[in-house]
């Protein structure tokens, strides 16, 4: 990471942003001034965690091996940087900007969501809001925190592991909602409907990685990379690079998704997805990288069985193909989690998680099947509102037959300890 952008970032986040107010003048300006300035407000937060990893030491993906964690080495370690600014510009506008620093990966510091979004104050109860920018689809119960991360844990599920990795919306998002509060009914709902492009790569590494465990968000302009298989990268066989650029756009074609919040007095949460980014799979451009045509169905989970003990699980099931059905896969994953706090500082967390690809296309020497599951074990413990510190465990293994083709065996068995203490601001 560039020192200079490191400390800027680290300072930014340690010390926080001030936000300078109206400067002082006399007469009707300034009241009208400062009227406006009081309909203005920037909130600034973000985490920085650190700690020790041990690993299995397997090579990881973001360094072209097979292994589906993000660290293959021991020692000390960045787990995360995150700066988020939130402003409200009038009653009606509001903004968010997020920057994410990392020390592995392609790019080490950059923003990864910029958002405008458009919810004007109605006395009606059904109400509306519109999203702009870049961003994720809210489809998530396991990443509330900020940031887009986990409160819970540190690795994330398969699922949303791979949808930090090469899901983002560059598009729009409109919602229509009503909140039961206002009907005095147990029920809220929520139903959205987004258009987008940039999205058109999504699907590339489940294909010939299959899935991973981890909270690594992919920047703007960032190549993922993963291992150099013979299958893929050869000039005899797909030609295509061992790495893609996610949020690349290459047949102009825009992408659609449909989504629906169902909520019980606030207990209860279901989330149901649909996703197709209607890409044209024939399309590919001068790096080699073709358009992939995926889409996939979410139903995600949240239930809080009472002031302690809370439930999130997600199910995930679709396909993905690209060109004349040079590859073409169905996939799978679902978790389940269990959270429990012990008390007003104690909290613990186990998830369970499973994850397959089955090959349907014409050409076998790439082989694209994969599979595996695995379990993690979270304990944090809070020491203030600022400062916290957990340990966890995470146990996965895994297959993917391709791995043959570099010498290795199609089976893996990775485990990972990690130490953390994160400050927010």
């Amino acid at each position: 990471m560039n020192s200079i952008s490191a400390s800027i970032f680290l300072s930014l986040l340690i010390f926080g942003m001030p936000v300078s107010g109206a400067s002082a003048v006399s007469g009707a300006s300034a009241k009208l001034e400062a009227s406006a300035k009081s309909q203005i407000n920037h909130d600034v937060s973000g985490i920085i965690q650190v700690g020790l990893v041990a690993s299995s030491n397997l090579v990881s993906f973001l360094n072209s091996g097979t292994g589906i964690l993000r660290h293959d080495n021991n020692g000390l370690i960045l787990q995360q940087g995150i700066l988020q600014i939130d402003s409200d510009w009038t009653s009606a506008f509001s903004s968010k900007l997020v920057f994410n620093a990392y020390t592995d990966g392609d790019q080490h510091i950059g923003p990864s969501q910029i958002e405008i979004k458009y919810q004007p104050l109605l006395k009606s109860a059904l109400k509306y809001k519109v999203r702009l920018g870049i961003f994720y689809p809210e489809l998530s119960v396991e990443n509330t925190d900020i940031g887009w991360l986990s409160p819970d844990t540190y690795q994330q599920s398969a699922i949303n592991s791979w949808f930090g990795e090469e899901l983002r919306i560059f598009g729009i998002e409109g919602s229509l909602f009503k909140s039961g509060r206002r009907t005095s009914t147990p029920w809220s709902w929520d139903a959205k409907l987004g258009l987008y492009k940039g999205n058109d790569p999504l699907g590339s590494v489940i294909a010939w990685r299959g899935f991973a465990s981890h909270d690594r968000q992919s920047l703007f302009a960032e190549r993922l990379e993963f291992a150099p298989y013979p299958s893929v990268v050869s000039v005899d066989g797909i030609d295509h690079p061992a790495w893609v650029e996610p949020f690349s756009e290459l047949d102009s074609r825009v992408g659609a998704y449909l989504g629906l919040h169902l909520n019980y007095l606030r207990r209860t949460e279901f989330k149901y997805y649909r996703y197709d980014n209607l890409a044209d799979p024939n399309v590919v451009n001068s790096q080699r990288l073709y358009a992939w045509r995926t889409k996939f169905h979410s139903f995600a989970l949240n239930h809080q069985l009472n002031r302690r003990w809370q439930l999130k699980s997600q199910l995930l099931y679709g396909s993905t193909m690209m060109g004349d059905n040079f590859v073409h896969v169905d996939y799978f994953a679902g978790f389940l989690q269990s959270t429990a706090k012990l008390n007003s500082r104690n909290k613990v967390t186990f998830r369970l998680d499973v994850f397959d690809v089955a090959e349907q296309d014409d050409i076998p020497v790439d082989v694209n099947t994969s599979f595996g599951h695995a379990l993690t074990f979270n304990y944090q413990y809070q020491f203030s509102k600022l400062w916290r510190i957990g340990t966890e465990l995470h146990i996965n293994k895994n297959t993917a037959f391709n791995r043959a083709n570099l010498g290795l065996s199609p089976k893996q068995y990775e485990r990972q300890i990690l130490l953390i203490i994160d400050y927010r601001l």
